[in-house]
């Protein structure tokens, strides 16, 4: 009975330290999403010009979202099966 225990908490830890790391990813590819994509308004050709850094920004920064989303989801469910009883 102890050893069944003692393993089922070893066995926790490596879920647990990858939700940690895949919440991380998750949340700076969200942060990339914000800075490339949602801080600027795009025109109906789907630029924007900075005039102070004379940068031009283009809408594709939406893909952004998509490892987010998918890392979230990964991160939700280790941490789940990591501190689940």
């Amino acid at each position: 009975m102890w050893i069944s225990a003692g393993r089922a908490r070893a066995r926790r830890w490596p879920a647990r330290i990858a939700a940690a790391l895949l919440l991380l990813l998750s949340a700076f590819f969200y942060y990339a999403w914000y800075a490339f994509y949602l801080k600027w308004e795009f025109n109906e050709l789907g630029r924007y010009y900075d005039p102070v850094d004379q940068v031009v920004y283009t809408s594709s920064g939406f893909v952004w979202v998509l490892p987010a989303t998918v890392l979230l989801a990964a991160g939700l469910l280790s941490a789940w099966r990591g501190w689940r009883r």
